[in-house]
């Protein structure tokens, strides 16, 4: 009995693993990404973005930053099937250009330049100051201000989150090994050594996309 569990769940795990390997396909650093607009998360995964050539736009197309002037306009058309549609920018996920990706956060699109199963990016961010109030003069002061803030993004569910070491290692956990040798680290080490870690971790879990 024991022996034929052992075979089935071989048989299982075998039978996941072709599967996996015939509905993805990995990035390596060799590819490049697809340039285009990119709606949503799952559009990135399927590499399957609205290309250059189904933007509608009077800019030159063989400008080097041609998607990133489109994506600049508060509203971008594209032909898809035999239709003319219309997307307000701010909607849109993210967009390649020159096989550097760009992520929508709050209606701004920031470089990312760690890509992979982790992404990494710090963003100069629009910050809302808050005012304070005298009972003399009343509310004064306020505005908006800019600041460096640092972000990660989880490339299989697309959920882009201001970074902190407790998420950062929900992320990393996925590879327990891992997460116990960062962890061992002392708070120093972790801060000078999260580029490598995250490095380490999108080198033993590429990208897949899905085919």
């Amino acid at each position: 009995m024991r022996k034929k569990l052992v075979v089935a769940v071989l048989f299982m795990s075998l039978r996941s693993l072709i599967h996996a390997q015939t509905d993805s396909v990995a990035f390596t650093p060799e590819m490049r990404l697809e340039d285009g607009v990119y709606l949503t998360p799952l559009d990135l995964r399927k590499n399957m973005p609205i290309k250059k050539e189904q933007l509608i736009s009077q800019l030159d197309k063989d400008q080097l930053e041609f998607i990133g002037k489109v994506m600049y306009e508060e509203k971008f058309s594209f032909r898809r099937n035999d239709s003319v549609l219309i997307q307000p920018t701010a909607k849109a996920w993210g967009y390649v250009q020159n096989n550097s990706f760009y992520v929508n956060y709050k209606g701004d699109f920031y470089r990312v330049p760690v890509f992979g199963s982790i992404s990494y990016l710090v963003a100069n961010v629009t910050v809302v100051l808050m005012g304070t109030y005298d009972p003399r003069f009343g509310y004064s002061g306020g505005g908006t201000s800019k600041e460096l803030r640092e972000f990660l993004i989880n490339y299989y569910d697309g959920s882009m989150t201001e970074f902190s070491g407790d998420y950062f290692e929900q992320l990393l956990s996925r590879d327990p090994a891992l997460l116990a040798e960062y962890k061992n680290l002392s708070k120093r080490q972790r801060k000078d050594q999260l580029y490598m870690y995250i490095r380490k971790f999108n080198a033993a879990h590429p990208v897949y996309f899905l085919k």
